[in-house]
């Protein structure tokens, strides 16, 4: 049986939380990027690079529709973490689950999608 080595995040202002779902891993992040969170962000991400690697999954979905503010220094975490995919072997998708209702999430996160088309998808709901 494959089980998850990476743990959540709690912090007073930002949470991160991982699920295994048979070959995908699920992270739902909630709270406010702000420059508290980017420590705490950073060394998740690295973790799961890790994570993905060593389950071989096909895809990684994150929820951020609780997500309320994502700063410069959180979204350039996204973009090692991606960029690092690659590097481990990896050739899964990376989703990026949005709220249509903050439009800050779609704009800030096109760079990423744009960065690595092949990779990265934005779904709004």
């Amino acid at each position: 049986m494959r089980s998850l080595r990476v743990e959540p995040v709690v912090t007073e202002s930002f949470g991160i939380e991982p699920a295994l779902r048979d070959d995908s891993l699920g992270v739902k992040l909630t709270g406010t990027g702000d420059m508290s969170a980017v420590a705490p962000l950073g060394l998740f991400l690295k973790d799961l690079q890790a994570e993905a690697a060593r389950l071989r999954v096909s895809a990684i979905e994150f929820d951020v529709r609780a997500l309320y503010f994502l700063n410069s220094s959180c979204l350039k975490a996204f973009i090692s973490f991606i960029c690092g995919l690659p590097g481990l072997g990896l050739r899964c998708k990376v989703q990026f689950v949005t709220d249509a209702r903050l439009g800050w999430q779609r704009r800030s996160l096109t760079a990423l999608e744009r960065m690595s088309p092949d990779l990265v998808s934005i779904t709004e709901s």
